[in-house]
């Protein structure tokens, strides 16, 4: 079985976080995000998989290799893909498929299983099947209507709240007959979401959807991330890399603590939880609430950090504040009591001189 795992995306809304790397490369628990879905396309028996790659594509590359480390075949394509769109940069790939394939974005975290949703695609004798998501806002996502037997009626992408005719959302996994990319112009850009569907739908072909409860979130906004970290703490998102019931901690009367490797912590104050990264240094009186710290950061005392995501090789001064929504940016330095205002996104290498407010516009 094999698998086309798109990871060419510039994580644009997550920016600042996404400048020195791509998103599938943002730690997750002190793994790449695109690392869970390769282990979940090899639990379903996928044993050959072709990696889109783009935007800072080296960092992937160098960080998984041939596969040989997952027990999986890695291939990388990566010749103008952001040009020719999903359908079009897949489309070079097909000639590598002889039968049904997966298409999953490297960025999802879910609970879905993919091998329930190639048997479904199977049984239905579909040329595309679209795993479907139930969202309570649509309008950032394609969104389908199905019929009894799963076959999808309508589909259109990213709508006005009130073109909004489904809370069924596509969930960027899939399974395709190569037969489907005949569709496809060859050099031209062509997106999934865009042109392949409508196009598949205007010519009555069978593309089914697959409706799942299970969990799933895109890891769009530094807000979505946090809270895919807070899930796995209270077991509503289950990898089997991580074991929600040994990190569930107390987070209603404390906090729980995940740290990476050679961290030195002098006892911080946690609420909710905190995930640190390797070589993280906390001083005394640090507080930490519902945060997410990478790899390489000093935090020295009396700081508090406040449901922020702070990047790599940060320095965070004595009683710096930082407060909820902000997102600090790569090899930043923040001097001595200052104070970070709420959703504010300090852009990497930054300095923020001694007792600076920085606030939003």
């Amino acid at each position: 079985m094999k698998a086309v795992i798109l990871a060419g995306g510039r994580g644009t809304r997550l920016l600042p976080l996404t400048v020195y790397r791509p998103k599938p490369m943002i730690p997750f628990f002190n793994r790449p995000l695109m690392e869970y879905a390769l282990q979940n396309l090899l639990r379903a028996g996928v044993e050959e998989v072709y990696v889109l790659v783009g935007y800072l594509e080296e960092r992937i590359m160098e960080y998984f290799g041939d596969g040989s480390d997952y027990g999986i075949e890695i291939h990388y394509s990566n010749s103008e893909n952001a040009k020719l769109g999903t359908s079009g940069a897949t489309r070079k790939l097909v000639k590598n498929m002889d039968e049904a394939f997966f298409v999953v974005s490297s960025d999802v975290l879910t609970n879905l299983d993919l091998r329930a949703l190639y048997e479904y695609h199977l049984r239905k004798k579909a040329l595309a099947t679209i795993a479907l998501s139930r969202v309570e806002d649509p309008t950032q996502y394609g969104i389908a209507i199905i019929n009894n037997d799963g076959r999808i009626l309508r589909f259109k992408e990213k709508p006005k709240p009130e073109e909004a005719f489904s809370d069924l959302v596509n969930a960027g996994i899939y399974v395709f007959e190569p037969e489907a990319f005949d569709l496809v112009p060859k050099s031209k850009n062509f997106d999934f979401s865009k042109d392949l569907f409508p196009r598949m739908l205007e010519n009555g072909l069978p593309l089914y959807g697959f409706p799942f409860r299970g969990y799933w979130n895109d890891v769009g906004r530094p807000s979505s991330y946090l809270q895919a970290t807070e899930d796995i703490f209270h077991g509503r998102l289950i990898l089997p890399q991580l074991r929600a019931e040994s990190l569930k901690g107390n987070l209603e009367h404390g906090g729980s603590l995940i740290t990476g490797q050679r961290c030195r912590l002098r006892k911080p104050e946690i609420q909710g939880f905190a995930v640190l990264g390797d070589d993280v240094e906390i001083g005394r009186n640090v507080k930490i609430e519902r945060s997410v710290i990478f790899s390489n950061v000093t935090i020295e005392e009396g700081a508090e950090i406040r449901e922020a995501i702070i990047g790599e090789n940060v320095y965070i001064g004595k009683g710096v504040i930082i407060q909820p929504g902000s997102v600090i940016g790569d090899s930043t330095v923040i001097e001595d009591f200052s104070k970070i205002g709420s959703n504010v996104k300090i852009w990497v290498e930054s300095r923020i001189g001694k007792e600076s407010i920085i606030v939003p516009d």
